[in-house]
């Protein structure tokens, strides 16, 4: 009887341990740290907003077509240390079809606390009075 009693707590202490084990090495989902991937957030429509931290960055598309002799530039206005805005680049459209309007591309990349607007501004042919064509507020936090 005592033989018996031995046996049955020895496999009750074998269970125990296994099931101890088993659940200390699950790793539940929420207690690995993700690897940290790089999202590219493209403004495609003006007016617009977003949240930045400092040091993250947005980009900017805006369609251009260089046939018509429109160019853009751009305006920082607001707390201007808090962000920076890439000179605008150029792509040309992918298709044969001439007059075919290809994109600009700004990257604004958040620098500090604080917020500020970035106007892109159309200058028609012939240097003529710059328009505001639409806003990017960034707020950087």
């Amino acid at each position: 009887m005592a033989l018996h009693r031995r046996a049955r707590y020895l496999a009750l202490s074998v269970g125990l341990a296994v099931a101890a084990t088993a659940l200390f090495a699950i790793t539940p989902a929420s207690a690995t740290t993700p690897e940290k991937k790089n999202v590219t957030l493209t403004v495609t429509e003006l007016p617009a907003q977003v949240r930045l931290a400092p040091g993250e960055a947005v980009s900017v598309r805006l369609s251009t077509n260089v046939t018509t002799g429109y160019s853009w530039s751009t305006k920082v206005v607001g707390k201007k240390r808090a962000i920076t805005v890439s000179a605008g680049a150029y792509t040309a459209p992918t298709t044969a079809l001439i007059g075919a309007p290809g994109t600009t591309t700004w990257t604004v990349t958040a620098k500090a606390k604080g917020t500020g607007v970035v106007k892109f501004l159309a200058t028609p042919p012939g240097g003529g009075k710059a328009q505001n064509d639409g806003s990017l507020t960034v707020i950087v936090g």
